[in-house]
């Protein structure tokens, strides 16, 4: 009953936020045929290309990689994870519903267990839409390695997840859903501007190079998979995820 009804309430978001992505994803293919046909055209021509030696098929991928899965995707991540997490079981509060959801014969928990399986679902999906949506233009255009494309989703996926955790977790201590979306993007933004000014006022640096490493996952240089970087997300998702399950359980209606 539950996970119908957050089906329900979120499914016209969700569903906006795959075609928006899947769109992304297909425009972004679009163009690498047409970087295909370009390169196609400078060899036919014998026009010397930029570089000498270019493998323009092997590093195809890994430019796609940078640019539009990892710079797109972390967009995806940020509005996907905050929006979804900020419409879990927190906002019955505000609804004035909660008295009712809390009576039904299940824990209390199970109703977050639910809204995270949901909505870590419907990221997921929105997420690695931008990717599928790039992959059989790859193949079309005969890049190398096209599967490669996909390195960059888990790590996405893991920051995707803690972002919806903190929505979620601060929806409920906020008790609605506009209190929880303020509260998660005051933490965001925190955690992104926090670091600098404290190196800009007082030359503190320890807490830039943290965020330097634990954000090293959306840099567009980077062509390798971080795995210590997407634990420490995942761990993230998970602290938050108890801190839910601890809160609407010792809370009072």
């Amino acid at each position: 009953m539950y996970l119908w009804k957050t089906w329900h309430d979120s499914r016209t978001r969700v569903v906006v936020y795959i075609l928006a992505a899947l769109s992304v994803g297909l425009l972004s293919g679009l163009e690498v045929v047409t970087w295909a046909n370009w390169h196609t055209l400078q060899l036919t021509l014998e026009r010397p290309i930029h570089r000498n030696n270019w493998d323009f098929y092997g590093d195809l991928t890994f430019d796609l990689l940078r640019w539009q899965v990892i710079g797109y995707g972390q967009v995806a991540a940020l509005l996907a994870g905050l929006s979804l997490g900020a419409s879990g079981v927190g906002r019955e509060y505000g609804a004035g519903t909660m008295h009712f959801v809390l009576t039904r014969p299940r824990a209390r928990t199970n109703f977050v267990f639910t809204d995270w399986m949901t909505g870590l679902t419907a990221m997921v999906i929105v997420v690695g839409a931008l990717a599928y949506g790039v992959l059989p233009f790859l193949w079309f255009a005969h890049a190398q390695g096209p599967g490669n494309i996909l390195m960059g989703l888990p790590s996405l996926w893991a920051l995707g997840a803690a972002i919806f955790g903190l929505a979620s977790f601060t929806t409920l201590v906020g008790g609605s859903a506009p209190k929880g979306l303020v509260l998660s993007v005051a933490g965001v933004l925190t955690y992104l501007f926090l670091p600098a000014a404290l190196y800009e006022w007082w030359h503190m640096d320890t807490l830039i190079k943290a965020q330097n490493w634990t954000l090293q996952i959306l840099s567009r240089d980077s062509y390798h998979f971080h795995w210590s970087v997407t634990v420490f997300w995942l761990a993230a998702a998970a602290s938050f995820l108890g801190a839910s399950l601890l809160w609407i359980k010792f809370r009072e209606v």
